[in-house]
C-alpha cells in the first residue's frame, strides 16, 4: 500500500510504500534515515484504499562524508 505522510502541521511529507499496516504508536524507518512515529490514521473518504499517515519525525541520523 502507498502512504501519504503528513506532518502534524497537516502538510505533506512523503510518501511510504509498505505492506505493513500501520498503527497509532508504530515506528519505522524513512527513506531520508528518519525514524518517524505514526500519530495518526487518516483514510481518504473519496478513496478508500488510500490512507495517509499522520507522522512525527522522531530522529534523524546524521551524515558525515569523510574525506
Amino acid at each position: 500500500m502507498k502512504y501519504l505522510l503528513i506532518d502534524t502541521h497537516k502538510r505533506p511529507i512523503g510518501t511510504l510504500v509498505s505492506d505493513k499496516a500501520y498503527a497509532v504508536g508504530d515506528t519505522f524507518q524513512g527513506q531520508d534515515a528518519g525514524t518517524y512515529t505514526v500519530v495518526g490514521l487518516n483514510w481518504f473518504q473519496q478513496r478508500p484504499h488510500s490512507q495517509s499517515l499522520t507522522v512525527i519525525l522522531q530522529a534523524h541520523a546524521k551524515v558525515t562524508a569523510k574525506a
